[in-house]
C-alpha cells in the first residue's frame, strides 16, 4: 500500500487515483448493503458518486487564496456587510451533507476586497470533511489575515441533515455559529450595528 498521510488508507503502489478510489467505495457501500451493482439502477452509481464527491471534496485553494485574488487599496472607513453567501459541506463525523448562508461584515482599514471573491472564499472552507464551527472560524482568520481590517465578525446559520436521517431525527432545524476579531470583538456598538442589520433583512 503506498503510504497516506494521517492514517489513510490508499490503494496499492501507483494505483493512488482518488477517482478510482472513490468508484471502488461506491462499489463496496453497495455490496455492503446485499445490492447488485450490475442491475440497471446501480451500474453507473459508483461513476455518479465519484463525480459529485470529487465535485465537493477535492481541494480547490485556500480561503486566503480565494480571497486575495482581487483585495483593492480604499480609504472607505464604514462597515461593509455581505449575507445571504450560501455555503454547504459534508460533517466529518457522518459524511452528510449540511448546507446554509453566511453573513460577512468588515471595517476596513485601507483594504477592500471583490463581492464575489468573499462568495470564493466561502466556497473554499466548505470543501471535504468538515465542521460548521472550523468554517466560522476559518473564514474570519482569512478575512483578518488578508484584508487585516478592524475589524471583522462572520455569522453561518446551517441545517445538519444529519439532524434529519439519523440519531434522533428531529425536525428541521437551524444551528448558529459566529466569530469575531478587532472592533467587533471589543466594541458592542459595532456588533450591534451588524446584528441590527443581519436581523432587519434585505431592504431590496
Amino acid at each position: 500500500m503506498a503510504e497516506q498521510p494521517d492514517g489513510a488508507v490508499g490503494l496499492p503502489d501507483g494505483e493512488d487515483d482518488p477517482s478510482e478510489m472513490l468508484e471502488q467505495a461506491a462499489r463496496l457501500i453497495i455490496g455492503a448493503l446485499h445490492e447488485d451493482p450490475t442491475r440497471e439502477g446501480l451500474i453507473d452509481t459508483p461513476r455518479r458518486f465519484r463525480d459529485a464527491f470529487m465535485e465537493d471534496f477535492m481541494p480547490n485553494g485556500s480561503p486566503e487564496e480565494a480571497l486575495g485574488e482581487m483585495v483593492m487599496e480604499e480609504t472607505f472607513d464604514q462597515m461593509i456587510m455581505v449575507r445571504d453567501v450560501p455555503i454547504r459541506s459534508f460533517c466529518e463525523h457522518h459524511i452528510l451533507p449540511w448546507f446554509g448562508r453566511v453573513a460577512i461584515g468588515y471595517i476596513p482599514q485601507d483594504k477592500t476586497v471583490g463581492l464575489s471573491k468573499l462568495t470564493r472564499m466561502v466556497a473554499a472552507v466548505g470543501r471535504g470533511l468538515t465542521i460548521q464551527e472550523r468554517c466560522t472560524e476559518k473564514l474570519v482568520l482569512a478575512m483578518n489575515s488578508v484584508l487585516r481590517p478592524v475589524g471583522c465578525i462572520v455569522v453561518v446559520e446551517a441545517v445538519h441533515t444529519c439532524t434529519l436521517l439519523r440519531g434522533v431525527r428531529t425536525e428541521l432545524q437551524t444551528f448558529t455559529t459566529s466569530a469575531a476579531k478587532g472592533a467587533f470583538l471589543v466594541n458592542p456598538a459595532a456588533r450591534q450595528e451588524f446584528l441590527s442589520l443581519l436581523l432587519r433583512g434585505s431592504i431590496v
